[in-house]
């Protein structure tokens, strides 16, 4: 691994490692705290919370990202990329209070847990306008190393002093935001103090081709996640709060791990999208020891959880979660496929910029997943939930798998035209990537 790649790694990953070692801190005490059933419905409406997340995002985290890291020398095409891409976030903002206003009206059950949904979205406001993806593009992440920290670290005393029965998930939630919120004001004084970017005024046609831009990278994290939560919603609907309790002490245990070779692959996505413009053999070299190393550290952590699931759950959880632990083990066989399906589609196809072909996959496997997953969740539970998602992350991974090999076997990208000749979101007309 490249110093600068290894580097970006590291503190990538003790930025993320920080993001879910916290949680993974906070689990048990809201397991006892909470009580499973009131667990299960803050994971409810965090999962209702990814959605709106998920939107502010809107695949600008590697859209963006990308066109950065290749214009990272022209201060003025980066100044373009910052504001275009933060006025296209204010404007989704504005869309997500929208949606989150009409749900609240318009269904009367989401009306009941209105005080922890109006703390979440503390934390989709703060995520939004946090700009990591300009850090990363400039592989500058050293510099949020220690916010990141000082935010979770405030996040977690938060809830451990706000949160003492069950009732008191609202506080919860606006406990784990307020870690968001420190970081993105540290972000964002950070990128002023070191001029990394200035705001200037940009043409709404900028701002929309941000949108255009970002939206085949949304609508693809959009399948993902729409059969990731309406998981946890479903499972709420059919078995109630106690079984989406056990199955988010779970799935979130297994997203931690899976944090940590995300982290590691996508340290290397600047460096392979820059690769396959100026040197493709460079970036298939690069993209070989990404794809060593990842699925390396996932089948490592996969035989851990296979081992070490019943003790942990047993030591760190208690008699409660005690349902957990088959599910746990169930949910480790993830990481090996979500670790192929990541190689081959983010740091393969995305980075070789086939955003459609990754846009199509993912479209099947979603629509895969709903032929089944409601008589698995119906009839199993919460293991038919973990089963459900096996199969389809199979389905995916085999699929990103070929489409890349086919990619990489030929030099036509989905469109016709080499990969790095897409239009970018920082202009209209002169950027490229």
């Amino acid at each position: 691994m490249p110093p600068s790649i290894r580097s970006t790694a590291s503190y990538l990953l003790l930025i993320q490692g920080g993001n879910y070692l916290f949680p993974l801190l906070l689990l048990p005490f809201l397991g006892h705290k909470l009580g499973v059933r009131e667990f299960g419905v803050l994971a409810y409406c965090q999962a209702l919370a990814q959605y709106l997340i998920l939107l502010t995002d809107y695949g600008h985290n590697l859209s963006a990202t990308r066109v950065v890291s290749l214009r990272r020398d022209d201060p003025t095409a980066v100044a373009t990329v910052f504001s275009a891409t933060m006025l296209a976030k204010l404007l989704l903002l504005l869309g997500a209070a929208l949606l989150m206003g009409i749900a609240l009206l318009g269904m009367p059950d989401l009306r009941e847990h209105w005080a922890i949904l109006a703390a979440a979205f503390v934390g989709v406001v703060a995520n939004a306008i946090t700009p990591i993806w300009l850090y990363q593009g400039l592989e500058r992440m050293k510099v949020l190393v220690l916010p990141n920290f000082v935010a979770k670290a405030t996040s977690l005393i938060c809830v451990l002093l706000w949160v003492r029965a069950p009732g008191d998930a609202a506080l919860a939630a606006l406990g784990i935001s307020m870690g968001t919120v420190i970081l993105a004001a540290t972000a964002l004084w950070g990128v002023m103090r070191g001029r990394l970017a200035v705001l200037i005024g940009v043409s709404w046609a900028a701002v929309m081709a941000s949108l255009r831009d970002g939206f085949p990278m949304f609508l693809s994290l959009v399948l993902v996640s729409f059969y990731v939560n309406f998981n946890t919603i479903l499972l709420n609907h059919f078995h109630g709060p106690e079984a989406v309790g056990q199955f988010s002490m779970a799935d979130k245990i297994r997203i931690a791990g899976q944090t940590i070779f995300t982290v590691l692959g996508t340290a290397f996505y600047p460096r392979i999208s820059q690769y396959n413009v100026t040197d493709p053999p460079a970036a298939r070299a690069l993209m070989r020891r990404a794809m060593m190393l990842v699925f390396a550290c996932s089948c490592s952590m996969f035989v851990f959880v296979e081992v070490f699931a019943g003790m942990g759950i047993r030591m760190w959880l208690g008699e409660p979660f005690h349902d957990a632990i088959l599910l746990l083990r169930l949910e480790a066989v993830l990481l090996p496929l979500t670790s192929i399906a990541f190689i081959f589609g983010n740091l393969g196809l995305m980075a070789l910029g086939h955003h459609r072909t990754v846009r199509n996959i993912y479209a099947a496997v979603t629509l895969l997943h709903l032929i089944y997953v409601v008589p698995f969740v119906l009839y199993l539970g919460a293991e038919g939930t973990v089963i459900s998602v096996i199969l389809t992350e199979l389905a995916g991974a085999v699929t990103f798998y070929v489409c890349y090999r086919r990619a990489t076997n030929g030099s036509a990208t989905d469109s016709g035209v080499p990969a790095p000749l897409t239009r970018d979101s920082a202009t209209v007309k002169e950027m490229q990537v």
